[in-house]
């Protein structure tokens, strides 16, 4: 299972950041990887980095692609695809500041629907895996 914490940078660090995406992943792990009692210097960091995600729109724009397909649910802002022939089981958890993609494929079909964002960077932590969505092949 792959979850990747998917990020709109702000255009002025996406940028600075489009040719050594490396660095970026740096700040977001670091922060990922802070203590509680440091979470309010991890959040001045995070706030500069990170623009809010119109969740309202991308929630409303996934569930009428997916609502009339038979391996499609939807819990409040979770949206979760169980398509047993393409051996597909992905979660997508939309919050303000990001958004959780949980799946057991390496390409998920929910990355089709967040190309039109600009500027998302995708992090597995666990896998120390990261890219801007853009540079994905469709």
């Amino acid at each position: 299972m792959r979850t990747f914490y998917i990020f709109k940078i702000k255009e002025e660090y996406a940028q600075l950041t489009k040719n050594n995406p490396y660095t970026l992943f740096r700040m977001l792990k670091y922060i990922y990887n802070l203590d509680k009692k440091e979470i309010n210097q991890g959040a001045d960091i995070f706030y500069k980095l990170v623009e809010n995600i119109n969740t309202k729109i991308l929630d409303k724009k996934i569930f009428q692609k997916y609502q009339e397909n038979y391996f499609y649910m939807k819990f409040k802002n979770k949206h979760q695809v169980n398509n047993i022939y393409q051996k597909e089981e992905s979660k997508l958890m939309i919050r303000n500041h990001y958004l959780l993609l949980e799946s057991t494929i390496v390409k998920p079909s929910f990355l089709d629907d967040l190309y039109s964002i600009p500027n998302l960077f995708l992090c597995d932590f666990e896998n120390l895996d990261y890219f801007w969505l853009e540079k994905l092949p469709v």
